[in-house]
């Protein structure tokens, strides 16, 4: 039998152990989570408890069951290892204190080796993820994403028609910490960052376009608060996006982007990877 932990982070308080579960254990599906509650088999600080207990704190939560997670492994050598991310899921830290990218493949490791993020996609954002697994691979590959040497390649479902078909949008970004967002200006002031977004239309099915979307620059929430601020927000963004639209599509909380094509150029020695590009399809 498996054991799935997490911490109680103080966001948690008071949640329903039900609830806070499904948020502590998102790749977990919900029938395996209730059957965990019905034979007895999570814990709180060691004592078994029920679903409608309140998640305390700073308490230590597990949840025993057979049902496997595993990660989907795109590409790994001895030096990297590139993942399908699914949506839903943190790349290190997360805010319920839960699974996350590190702790299922730290545990999968089993101590062969320490798995760093060289990159991270939002909680909501599916595709490929870079690890790496030593000291000189992070080394390169990070200088590489610093540098835009790798190209990282999105696709999204946004509201409308694109027009022109593809073009190359530029503007400013000001990140607003304290609220974990970020706003979009079409001048420079002071705090704001210059973004490109480059985009070609796939597709549009009279309601929906399906974009192929390379970042020329890199900042945080870049794709979804530009297309919002193009007036095309991204299906199922409830941050930036038109909730009227998630609601009648049914997409409410289940973001339309992926990141779905990585080409690879790090040199030294990994050297060996240069020129190669990884592609999956889009769960959408």
């Amino acid at each position: 039998m498996r054991v799935y932990e997490a911490a109680v982070t103080p966001r948690a308080a008071g949640l329903s152990m039900r609830t806070y579960a499904a948020l502590a254990f998102p790749l977990l599906p919900e029938r395996v989570i209730r059957d965990a509650f019905s034979a007895r088999d999570v814990k709180m600080d060691g004592k078994r408890i029920k679903a409608d207990a309140k998640a305390a704190p700073g308490a230590k939560v597990q949840l025993y069951t057979d049902y496997p997670v595993e990660l989907p492994v795109v590409y790994e050598d001895d030096r990297i290892l590139l993942i399908n991310k699914p949506a839903g899921i943190s790349c290190g830290e997360d805010e319920y204190g839960g699974m996350t990218v590190l702790s299922l493949l730290t545990e999968r490791a089993k101590g062969s080796f320490i798995p760093r993020l060289c990159h991270r996609l939002d909680n909501q954002t599916s595709g490929l993820l870079l690890l790496c697994k030593d000291d000189e691979a992070e080394a390169l590959l990070l200088d590489a994403f610093k540098n835009r040497a790798l190209t990282k390649i999105y696709q999204c479902l946004v509201r409308g028609e694109m027009r022109p078909a593809a073009d190359t949008k530029t503007a400013f970004l000001i990140k607003d910490a304290e609220k974990a967002r970020v706003r979009i200006v079409t001048h420079e002031t002071p705090g704001a960052l210059p973004i490109a977004t480059q985009y070609e239309t796939l597709s549009f099915d009279g309601t929906l376009s399906r974009l192929r979307v390379r970042l020329i620059t890199g900042r945080t929430h870049q794709i979804r608060a530009h297309m919002s601020f193009l007036s095309h927000p991204i299906l199922g963004d409830d941050k930036y996006g038109d909730r009227e639209l998630n609601k009648r599509l049914k997409s409410v909380g289940s973001l339309k982007l992926c990141a779905a094509e990585l080409s690879l150029c790090a040199g030294g020695s990994l050297s060996y990877l240069d020129g190669k590009t990884f592609q999956i399809d889009p769960p959408f």
